[in-house]
């Protein structure tokens, strides 16, 4: 008898259980295109987290079984998602084949390099980086020759223009590795760039031909466009303010100071030199509301002529030429991608998503470029903007249903009511967009910026009311040659951003630097911020769960006891309170530079070390001088012998 009530019991229980995941899964009904971008990402992760090269019929076997799975799924999601993370993972193996990159093995010394200048970009005042694709480099046989290599070049050896094929001699090498594991790879980077080299120029650069022809002449016909506008620029405003507004307008950020660029990656108002979502909305946007209120100053042309559509081509035109004048990285593409579906929303009288706007942009960049599924552009961008449109998309069903249930009121007060909603939904908006992107951000740079919500909520309105507008005005009327006033106002515009950014630099704590955790630490919160945004109902909320998990997984993690440098040029070895002690030596400075900031304790100026220490840790490593022990922790003190012998 009891064991027949028991059985009853758990067969409710389960069929409760049941019902509940079947409600679950009702509520997702429709939102598989919304998840697709994560499953692909998932796919891609996958293969670059491999330690060894999969071989190539590893991937066609993948897109075999996806292709199967994507056919019987008949609109099973479950089984459409993992067909795309079989799609992920096959289509960065065969983007990988794809490029098949030649690399320089080792390095060559200086050496004589013959090649076409296909890029170029300021890296300071005084100095410039090369895009050269070889033609010889050195007596290498040609099919050793990567194909191209990125070289850095002071400025008074010569300023070649874009598509000249040039000759000069440098110190060329390979592709720089990671500084730690775990680290930034700029190496793969580039390679998926298809440059193979790197190098540094010695001497005077020579021009052989001024124009080799081909695609080269495109990048100089916008080299000398983004060259001219920016001498503009400088005609009418000066230092900082200058490099900005050419950062904008242009792309070009290689004039801004160091303390500026400093300033603002402490404020958390770096995002503003990214041209991003922010600023191609604001200029393709400008654009659509400048046209339209152009054509329907003229009735017999907005009685009888569509103007909104004709608006919208106009800022869909805009759009694309301020991307390719600005430079089509990760986040320009996605940005004008996405302004491009609205736009064309609007030509085909249907209405836009944002949410799927988002994941049909991110499909688009991640089927035509896995690799930038790796970038923090890419996934800072992607996450911010997924916060929003998770944001607008609960405050559009609860202002709706507030205005079903509402009375009638005075317009005084519905006034007030917007005026506060306003408010509100701007400083919701920061704090989202923040919130989301730091979680990206904090993996890849390491820098937590406590004050970004005040940084942000203070300057972004001049941003966006003064800077871009004046920005996009300035251009239009720079072929007139009246840009003066626009650009003397956006400059006012700028001064305000930088005193904001300055000022939150300047609060107790501002730009605290973070230990570098593994992947799988942003990984959990990354997956917590999906739930949260794309499920539907209260099982949304176990997002928040994973994401105050995350930095507790990070607990687990033990850094190394001993970091060496590739060429053995520095070691770090780290101490019994936690530090991470750099052995002094003359080479490998920019490596400890980045060990020192994965360990959350960017250098400083030289000091005691008692004082870089700080009290407590200065204390304990006195502690451990007195009872006769060295402050070296105990894995690293068996392994010192050998960093010894490493650097001497």
């Amino acid at each position: 008898m009891v064991s027949g009530v028991w059985d009853e019991g758990r067969e409710e229980a389960a069929a409760e259980r049941g019902g509940m995941l079947r409600r679950v899964a009702e509520q997702q009904h429709g939102r598989t295109l919304l998840w697709s971008p994560c499953a692909i990402v998932t796919g891609i992760w996958v293969y670059f987290a491999l330690p060894v090269e999969p071989r190539i019929w590893v991937a066609s076997i993948a897109t075999l079984i996806a292709a199967v799975l994507a056919f019987k799924a008949k609109g099973r999601g479950a089984m459409i998602l993992i067909a795309l993370v079989l799609a992920g993972f096959a289509l960065a193996k065969f983007r990988t084949e794809s490029i098949a990159t030649i690399m320089l093995p080792a390095n060559i010394g200086e050496v004589s390099v013959t090649g076409v200048v296909e890029s170029k970009k300021a890296s300071g005042a005084k100095r410039q980086t090369l895009v050269i694709a070889l033609e010889k480099l050195a007596e290498l046989p040609r099919e050793l020759v990567p194909q191209r290599a990125r070289v850095s070049q002071l400025l008074k050896h010569g300023d070649p223009p874009i598509g000249s094929r040039v000759r000069f001699r440098a110190r060329i090498g390979p592709l720089p590795p990671p500084v730690m594991p775990g680290g930034f790879d700029f190496g793969r980077q580039l390679w998926f760039d298809g440059i193979g080299a790197t190098g540094r120029m010695t001497g005077a650069i020579a021009i052989e031909d001024r124009d080799s022809g081909g695609w080269p002449r495109l990048g100089a016909a916008i080299a000398e466009v983004r060259k001219a506008i920016g001498a503009r620029i400088a005609a009418v405003l000066e230092g900082d303010r200058a490099a900005i507004a050419e950062a904008l307008v242009t792309g070009e950020r290689g004039a801004i100071s160091p303390a500026v660029n400093e300033s603002l990656q402490i404020s958390g108002l770096a995002h503003i030199l990214s041209i991003s979502g922010l600023h191609m909305s604001l200029v393709a946007g400008g654009m659509f509301w400048l046209a339209r209120a152009i054509l329907a100053c003229f009735p017999s042309i907005a009685l009888r002529h569509p103007i909104k559509k004709w608006a919208a081509v106009a800022a869909l035109i805009v759009g694309f030429l301020y991307m390719g004048l600005a430079g089509a990285d990760v986040a320009t593409e996605r940005s004008y991608i996405m302004i491009a579906i609205v736009f064309g929303a609007i030509l085909f009288d249907r209405p836009a998503i944002s949410m799927r706007n988002l994941a049909i942009a991110a499909l688009i960049i991640l089927v035509t470029r896995p690799e930038a599924a790796l970038s923090a552009g890419f996934q800072m961008s992607f996450m911010a903007v997924m916060g929003l449109a998770a944001l607008y998309e609960a405050w559009g069903e609860r202002m709706a249903k507030q205005d079903e249930d509402a009375v009638p009121r005075t317009a005084a007060h519905r006034l007030l009511r917007r005026g506060v909603y306003i408010v509100v939904a701007s400083l919701a908006t920061t704090l989202v967009a923040g919130t989301f992107s730091a979680i990206p951000a904090t993996y890849h740079f390491g820098r937590l910026s406590l004050y970004g919500v005040i940084a942000n909520g203070l300057a972004l309105p001049a941003v966006s009311l003064v800077v871009m507008p004046m920005a996009l005005i300035a251009v239009l009327l720079m072929p007139l040659g009246l840009e003066g006033l626009p650009l003397l106002l956006m400059g006012e515009g700028l001064g305000r951003v930088t005193d904001i950014s300055n000022w939150v630099a300047s609060l107790p704590g501002a730009g605290a630097m973070v230990e570098h955790k593994p992947a799988y630490v942003a990984m959990t919160a990354a997956v917590g911020a999906a739930i949260l945004c794309l499920l539907r109902g209260r099982m949304r909320y176990a997002g928040l769960a994973l994401i105050a998990a995350a930095p507790l997984l990070g607990l687990l993690d033990r850094p190394p006891d001993i970091l060496v440098e590739r060429t053995a040029g520095a070691v770090a070895i780290r101490s019994e309170v936690g530090e991470l002690v750099p052995v002094p030596q003359s080479r490998g400075r920019y490596a400890v530079k980045k060990w020192l900031e994965a360990a959350g304790d960017p250098p400083r100026q030289p000091r005691p070390r008692s004082e870089a220490c700080g009290p407590a840790k200065a204390e304990a490593a006195a502690r451990h001088r007195r009872a006769g022990r060295s402050p070296i922790s105990g894995r690293a003190r068996a392994l010192s012998p050998i960093a010894a012998a490493l650097i001497s």
